[in-house]
């Protein structure tokens, strides 16, 4: 289309176009100009010369001529079909057609018209060259573009609500991914979690502590702390003892605060710094952006039957504004309380390194899988080694394939004395005896005990059975040909 249009200033050429002709194409008196094989316009030769008649009879007759049949709604439109008239100087005329049936005209002063040539009986094909009725017409322009501005500036005080909404939560988003990158922001981001839980913890209390707290109560009030902190069976009626003993709503609270601060100072020593930063980054983010998508439907479906307002003599404009604040609201209020009941369920698994593996002497191998209590994924806690001067499971030198069967079953008992001795210095350290209470996302690992005739993960095979070695000749004595 854009090369037909281009070819419109050729003498005696008709060229009929919709709106698409009023920009984007250049139309040039006399058709377009010869360019070399590179593109660029000519200057000389036959082509150039035979271009240049063209353009100068082209002028001589008064040059491209535009001949409208409507008005359009909006001035602009009509303006930059003029404007193909007279390009660059170029001489030039228009002309608009305009029936008394199109919608400009019928909305705005035609039927004035129409009653004046019925009047004075002139036939319909008449026609009537007047400012008058070209000045009508601008006006009808003027009032329609009026509407349709109007209308844009209504949709924009709509978006308008939203958009400021968008601004505070990409606020928050920005400050949460700022925080990891320093140790301030970080800090920030923690205490504002921590400030979070506290608060939950308030609401918590003054929803169950009106006047006097009953044993129904207390008990309700554990349920609720247990929705944020996982605790298990047991820390939960140790919990429900102690609360029972202090009574007083504002000692309550401040020993719920502590057990909180407590858990999650114990919970960054045993993720690290680090991995806790990630956490609270990772849950703060899910949190926003789930909820916010949510939101934003919920502002598409308020918008599509606010209208229905203004039939109780409502402004909906007004009432969407109202109903968005309070959606904003709870959506704010519901962001906090994710945070607050996920940031401690949220555990770590990570694959432990051979190296510290042989360091606490435990021989872990990669098929047992870690399986946590109630299907929770935490992270596996690292045995110590032993103690300077204590006993460490160490191989023994001898081939197994040489030892009798009392010597492998000697060897076999000693190293599971070495790893249950091992195990029960992990279980008497200090660490357990500050906090009673257990969070189950707390709680170490189960491992799934190999048993000594199955056979070995390392699926070493035995040249002489052509089948894999019993794990308690293999790799719980770390012969040599074992693959772990």
């Amino acid at each position: 289309e854009a090369e037909i249009i281009a070819q419109a200033g050729q003498r005696g050429l008709v060229t009929l176009a919709t709106n698409i002709a009023g920009r984007g194409v250049d139309i040039i008196l006399g058709g377009t100009s010869p360019s070399d094989k590179l593109g660029r316009p000519a200057n000389k030769g036959q082509e150039f010369e035979k271009w240049q008649k063209n353009h100068k009879e082209v002028v001589k007759l008064g040059g491209l001529h535009v001949v409208g049949t409507e008005r359009h709604e909006a001035r602009r439109i009509d303006n930059q079909l003029r404007g193909r008239s007279g390009r660059q100087g170029d001489p030039g005329s228009s002309r608009f057609y305009v029936s008394l049936e199109d919608d400009i005209m019928r909305l705005f002063g035609g039927e004035q018209i129409a009653k004046i040539m019925t009047a004075f009986k002139l036939p319909e094909d008449t026609p009537i060259e007047h400012g008058m009725v070209s000045k009508a017409i601008e006006n009808a322009q003027v009032k329609v573009e009026s509407h349709n501005f109007d209308i844009r500036k209504h949709l924009v005080e709509y978006d308008d609500v939203a958009n400021k909404q968008r601004e505070i939560i990409y606020g928050i988003r920005k400050e949460i991914l700022h925080a990891a990158k320093g140790q301030d922001s970080a800090k920030k981001l923690r205490d504002d979690i921590k400030n979070k839980i506290y608060a939950e913890i308030e609401n918590i209390i003054a929803a169950y502590s009106v006047e006097n707290i009953s044993k129904k109560d207390f008990e309700q009030i554990v349920k609720e702390i247990s929705t944020i902190i996982p605790f298990d069976q047991n820390s939960q009626e140790k919990l429900l003892q102690d609360i029972k003993k202090i009574g007083a709503t504002e000692k309550l609270s401040s020993f719920l605060k502590d057990l909180a601060d407590k858990i999650y100072q114990e919970r960054e020593t045993v993720l690290g710094q680090n991995t806790l930063a990630d956490i609270e980054k990772f849950a703060s983010l899910s949190v926003i952006d789930t909820l916010w998508m949510s939101h934003l439907d919920s502002l598409d479906n308020l918008r599509e039957g606010i209208g229905l307002r203004a039939a109780g003599q409502r402004d909906p404009l007004v009432e969407y504004k109202q109903e968005a604040f309070n959606i904003f609201d709870k959506l704010m209020a519901s962001i906090d309380y994710e945070i607050v009941h996920r940031i401690f369920k949220i555990q770590v698994q990570t694959q432990p390194t051979i190296e510290k593996i042989e360091e606490s002497g435990v021989e872990i191998h990669e098929e047992p899988k870690l399986t946590p209590d109630n299907q929770q994924s935490t992270q596996p806690t690292s045995h110590p080694a032993s103690p300077a001067g204590g006993p460490t499971t160490q191989p023994s030198g001898q081939d197994p394939m040489e030892m009798t069967d009392e010597e492998l079953d000697a060897e076999i008992a000693r190293l599971e004395a070495m790893e249950k001795s091992s195990q029960s210095t992990v279980n008497s350290s200090p660490s357990n005896a500050v906090n009673p209470y257990t969070s189950v996302g707390n709680q170490p690992l189960k491992v799934t005990k190999i048993g000594r005739n199955d056979p070995c993960p390392c699926k070493a095979i035995n040249p002489q059975t052509k089948k894999p070695y019993k794990y308690k000749k293999c790799g719980m004595i770390n012969a040599p040909y074992h693959k772990g």
